[in-house]
């Protein structure tokens, strides 16, 4: 086992919904507040923030050669906690266009990171601008705070430039199976082994925590996870805050947000000021309790969700396997940045870390670092390539002893707006819907789903099939 790892028993796993790394943490450090330590040693003692030049052009007409751009600029701190107040475009030719200015790059085109304005004009009603507000580290006091108290990465891609599914599945497989959008869904394009999957076999206890009265997303999306063997790992938030306060946390744990009812997920209108309360919860529970010196918690973010970043990902990302999507992508560049927080007594407070090797960060990253972590051998582990070239997070894991004091997060003001269950279904919670019809054998499923105009009409559809 790498030493950094020697001291880590339990990995508590936080992903949360469709915002990017300039969009959260673009303005996390500035000439006032510097990061400590740059890992990899040696590298660039820049922290890699929203650059306030940065602009996209606003007329459409610009990216078809209509002439010169009309630029609208970044704004440091947005305007309310639920920017973007529409739901921005995030299928895989939207993600596309939003990077390169088209949805047919040729191989290898430096990307623009210029499409994010253009494309969300195309849903906005109002303040299209909205797109280009980046959150302040005032406005979101926990994430900010823990970034600082511990580490950030300022450079990890999302697995791919597609939605949540596909990206979730890179997190719990090291593939998308060949799928760049959320629909059309279908469950059985993910009848794939999972890391839990894995971790049964080799007898590691785990848990996925669902703060939801829904089914929890994870068993949701994968079929391999439907048995009934496996039930007992699916448990709920107040599960996990009670098994960290007695530290019998098994030794993964991811958690989710709420998604639908009360949804405090930060997908895009969802008030970000939900999602620091439970970030607060999680981060409260992981820091008090009795084994907070052998943990460490991850917190990041599924997709960019339309939301900016001026950071281009790079090409020549490792196709997982041979599966290549419909439109003929081969998986061979990631996604738009997202936010990684690491957070655990052994890491150095003002931490910046990248990859140690060629290859970025990605989500697959946490599969090696669990390989590593628990010796799982080669012929027992996921067969994904993207995994086997992954670095790890054992770089971060610095220090020789762990930090006797435990930083003050404060819990976050306000007062949040909760969205109404009689807004349309966002494409991720009605694929979960799409999900449990497949699951529990609703006659005519994909019309069934695609009948519920309304949140409501899902959560009533929830209740109506739970098992």
């Amino acid at each position: 086992m790498p030493a950094g790892l020697s001291n880590i028993e339990h990995i508590v796993v936080v992903m949360l919904e469709n915002r990017s790394f300039d969009n959260v943490a673009g303005f996390l450090y500035d000439q006032n507040t510097r990061p400590r330590h740059f890992l990899p040693a040696g590298a660039d003692s820049h922290y890699n923030g929203m650059p306030l030049e940065y602009s996209n052009p606003s007329n459409p007409d610009y990216f078809s050669g209509g002439g010169p751009a009309n630029p609208v600029g970044v704004q440091r701190g947005a305007d309310n906690s639920q920017v973007p107040n529409y739901d921005p475009q995030e299928l895989f030719d939207d993600i596309t266009f939003q990077i390169f200015g088209t949805t047919t790059p040729a191989p290898g085109q430096a990307p623009s990171m210029n499409g994010f304005l253009v494309s969300y004009q195309r849903v906005a009603k109002k303040e299209p601008e909205q797109i280009l507000q980046c959150y302040t580290p005032e406005q979101l006091p926990v994430i900010s705070q823990l970034a600082r108290s511990f580490a950030i990465c300022d450079a990890w891609y999302s697995s791919c430039p597609c939605q949540t599914f596909p990206n979730r599945a890179f997190i719990h497989t090291g593939t998308s199976c060949g799928e760049i959008n959320n629909s059309p869904y279908d469950p059985f394009h993910y009848d794939v082994p999972t890391i839990f999957n894995v971790l049964t076999e080799m007898k590691v206890d785990w848990a996925v925590y669902n703060d939801s009265i829904l089914p929890a997303a994870t068993e949701l999306q994968f079929p391999r996870l439907w048995d009934l063997l496996l039930q007992p790992h699916f448990r709920g938030f107040d599960d996990f805050q009670e098994a960290a306060r007695q530290g019998k946390l098994p030794g993964y744990c991811f958690v989710e947000p709420s998604f639908l009812i009360d949804p405090h997920d930060e997908h895009p209108p969802h008030d970000m000021l939900l999602g620091e309360r439970f970030l607060w919860q999680v981060w409260n529970a992981v820091a008090s309790g009795e084994h907070w010196e052998s943990t460490l918690l991850l917190i990041t973010y599924d997709e960019h969700g339309g939301c900016c970043d001026h950071q281009p990902p790079p090409w020549g990302a490792t196709a997982p396997d041979e599966r290549r999507a419909n439109n003929g992508f081969g998986f061979d560049r990631y996604g738009v940045r997202v936010p990684a927080v690491l957070v655990s007594p052994w890491i150095e407070e003002g931490t910046v870390f990248r990859s140690p090797i060629a290859r970025p960060y990605d989500h697959t990253s946490l599969l090696a670092t669990l390989r590593d972590w628990l010796q799982i051998p080669a012929d027992r582990m996921l067969k994904s390539a993207r995994i086997a070239d992954a670095p790890t997070l054992e770089q971060v894991l610095t220090r020789t002893a762990p930090r006797a004091e435990i930083p003050a997060i404060s819990y976050p003001a306000g007062n949040p707006v909760k969205h109404p269950l009689t807004l349309p279904p966002n494409h991720f919670q009605r694929g979960l819907a799409m999900a449990l019809a497949h699951r529990v054998g609703v006659r005519g499923a994909v019309k069934a789903v695609e009948n519920l105009a309304t949140r409501q009409h899902l959560a009533d559809f929830f209740a109506q099939h739970k098992r």
